[in-house]
C-alpha cells in the first residue's frame, strides 16, 4: 500500500509539471529602459519609419513612435511628437486602423496641443503685461508723491481758509462795532 501511495504522489508530480514544461513561454518584448534604451528605440523606429519599403511597417513604426513619447517611463515626454507621429499613422493606414481608442488618443493629444498653444499665448499675455505694469511703476511712485504734496497743500489751504474765515469774522465783529460808534455819533 506504501508503494501504491508513493507511485500515486510521483504521477501526480509528473502529470502537474509536464504541461508547465512543455508549455513555451512567451515573454512580452522588452521595453526599453532608461534614457539610452528610449533615444535607441526612438532611433530605430525613425529609421524603419524613414526607410522600410513597407508602407504598412512605415505605419506601424510611425504609431510605436506615437506611443514611445507617451510612455511614462520615457524621460523626455513629447507630446506635440506624439501627436505629429499619430497623424502619420493615420495618413498611411487603412481607414479601419483609425479605432476607436485611437481617435481618443488622438483628440486628448490635439486638446493637450491646443492647451499648451493656448497657455504659451496667456504665458506672451502675462509677461507684456508684466512689462506694462514693470513701466507704470514709477508713474505711480511719482503719482502717490505728488498726491502726497497735494494733500499738504489742500491742508494748508484748509488752514489758511479757516484763518480768513476767522479774520473775516472779525472784521465783521469790527464793522458792526464800528457802526454802532457811528450811529451813537450822531
Amino acid at each position: 500500500m506504501g508503494l501504491q501511495i508513493y507511485r500515486l504522489q510521483w504521477s501526480c508530480i509528473f502529470l502537474l509539471v509536464f504541461p508547465m514544461v512543455s508549455c513555451s513561454w512567451k515573454l512580452p518584448p522588452t521595453k526599453p529602459g532608461g534614457e539610452l534604451g528610449f533615444f535607441q528605440e526612438t532611433s530605430r523606429l525613425e529609421k524603419v519609419a524613414r526607410e522600410h519599403p513597407d508602407p504598412s511597417v512605415r505605419a506601424q513604426a510611425h504609431l510605436k513612435l506615437a506611443f514611445l513619447f507617451l510612455n511614462h517611463r520615457n524621460p523626455q515626454l513629447n507630446y506635440p511628437r506624439s501627436l505629429q507621429e499619430m497623424k502619420s499613422y493615420l495618413s498611411m493606414a487603412p481607414a479601419k486602423a483609425a479605432t476607436d481608442d485611437l481617435q481618443n488618443w488622438l483628440a486628448a493629444l490635439q486638446e493637450m496641443e491646443h492647451l499648451r498653444k493656448s497657455g504659451w499665448e496667456e504665458g506672451m499675455k502675462n509677461q507684456s503685461l508684466q512689462a506694462q505694469l514693470e513701466k507704470l511703476h514709477p508713474v505711480l511712485e511719482k503719482m502717490k508723491e505728488a498726491n502726497k504734496i497735494l494733500r499738504d497743500e489742500v491742508a494748508g489751504l484748509k488752514e489758511m481758509n479757516a484763518k480768513m474765515k476767522e479774520t473775516i469774522e472779525m472784521l465783521e465783529n469790527f464793522d458792526l462795532q464800528m457802526e454802532e460808534k457811528r450811529k451813537g455819533v450822531r
